[in-house]
């Protein structure tokens, strides 16, 4: 709309000018003839000033002929003589009064004013630098006088009404171009705010989470191009960000792998007794605070060493495999059981009386026993030997750990293959 009006603005300053120009120089022509007639008809400027005044003599000379007598008033330089012998002056009829289309200082060829046009006076010499712009008015390769335009031109009706015409189709097209112009802006600007709110849902889906969008494309233009770039920029991102799942799944199953390499014993995928110390320390503290029944056990292969010596390491190994996870698959959840160093093993059983773990571990006792040895080695044959505490009137896990071990050195002291606790006195649970 501001191109529009700029452009209508212009349009008719243009025409104007353009119009008022023409309009100078039909002027000036039609002066010029007029002033080359005034002074053809009467021989001389100063002559014919004696006889009519020049706006007489160009009225007169534009009046419509069937307004004059059929005989001509004058005939060139010789007029009419009165009684008296003096000039007449030519009958004038009555007509309204004749505006010259344009205004001129007209100057005699040295520079005084012929006529002033309301600026000069008559007989007045006009300054060199104000003659800059006159126009010579010539007659027959002479130059008769010069003429200086004055002001705007009296346009005549018919140049008004053209001019209006002009005028009255510039704002026509005006209008039109408006209209054009607001038509055109309401489908662009509908079809940017389409894409652009298209755009905008795209962006809210991103930020809810969905970050892999797509906005349909619509040309080449500007719309056109930051759809391209959002696509490629949400494609990037959402590729990005799985790269970034991926790799964040990636690490956490490894820390998981890290934080169960560091709390399994590596050959028997049992817990650690770094990690039974830490699991100890915390049950202890809770059932003794809550009075709840927590025993624990510690066993030792029996002869284990003969067995590394006589059979091979490799074979002790198996052995300790086997045992490991006939202790793992025969405890409950919620008992925690760890290689406690070499060949010895620990049991914790949380909220189990000393009594009901003593019948677990004889059973784990009794598995061990007759466990199919045979299958590692023929002449295989594997025990166990253990102790079991849960006096919680001690101040620490390892006082309770440690009377649990002074039962299971009674338990080999009394001849391995067997369970001691104080529970079982004055005799150790055997086969």
């Amino acid at each position: 709309m501001s191109a529009v009006i700029v452009v209508g603005v212009v349009a008719q300053w243009r025409v104007s000018t353009r119009f008022d120009q023409m309009a100078m120089e039909r002027s000036f022509e039609n002066f010029q003839a007029d002033v080359t007639a005034y002074i053809a008809s009467y021989g001389s400027w100063n002559e014919a000033q004696q006889v009519e005044r020049f706006g007489q003599f160009v009225r007169r000379r534009h009046m419509p002929t069937d307004t004059l007598s059929d005989e001509p008033f004058f005939a060139g330089p010789k007029s009419r003589i009165g009684p008296a012998g003096r000039r007449l002056t030519p009958p004038i009829p009555d007509e309204p009064e004749w505006a010259p289309p344009f205004l001129f200082i007209l100057l005699d060829p040295q520079g005084k004013v012929l006529l002033g046009g309301g600026k000069y006076e008559n007989g007045e010499f006009v300054p060199v630098s104000a003659r800059l712009g006159a126009s010579p008015v010539m007659l027959e390769n002479q130059v008769l006088a010069l003429a200086i335009p004055q002001g705007k031109p009296n346009l005549s009706a018919i140049d008004r009404n053209y001019l209006a015409t002009i005028r009255e189709a510039l704002i026509y097209g005006f209008f039109i171009a408006g209209m054009l112009a607001i038509f055109l802006g309401f489908l662009l600007s509908k079809r940017l705010s389409s894409s652009l709110h298209e755009l905008t849902m795209a962006i809210r889906a991103m930020n809810q989470g969905e970050l892999r969008q797509k906005v349909t494309v619509h040309g080449k233009d500007e719309t056109g191009i930051l759809a391209e770039a959002f696509n490629r920029m949400s494609a990037d991102l959402a590729h990005a960000y799985e790269e970034l799942e991926e790799s964040h799944r990636t690490i956490s199953e490894q820390a998981l792998l890290l934080k169960e390499l560091s709390i399994r014993d590596e050959l028997t995928q049992l817990y650690n007794r770094r990690y039974f110390n830490e699991q100890a320390i915390k049950l202890f503290a809770q059932m003794k605070r809550y009075n709840h029944s927590l025993s624990f056990m510690i066993g030792d292969i029996d002869h284990f060493k003969r067995i590394n010596d006589r059979f091979s390491h490799a074979t002790g190994d198996e052995v300790l495999k086997a045992v490991s996870g006939i202790l793992k698959n025969s405890t409950r959840a919620s008992d925690i059981v760890a290689r406690y160093g070499g060949e010895e093993f620990v049991v914790i059983f949380p909220e189990t009386p000393l009594m009901q773990a003593a019948a677990q571990c004889e059973r784990l006792r009794k598995l061990i026993e007759g466990f199919p040895w045979s299958t590692i080695h023929p002449d295989l044959q594997v025990t166990m030997s253990m102790g079991l505490s849960d006096d919680l009137s001690l101040e620490r896990f390892e006082h309770i750990l440690a009377a649990a071990d002074n039962n299971l050195y009674r338990a080999k002291a009394d001849g391995r293959n067997r369970l001691c606790s104080a529970a079982l006195e004055p005799e150790c649970a055997t086969l």
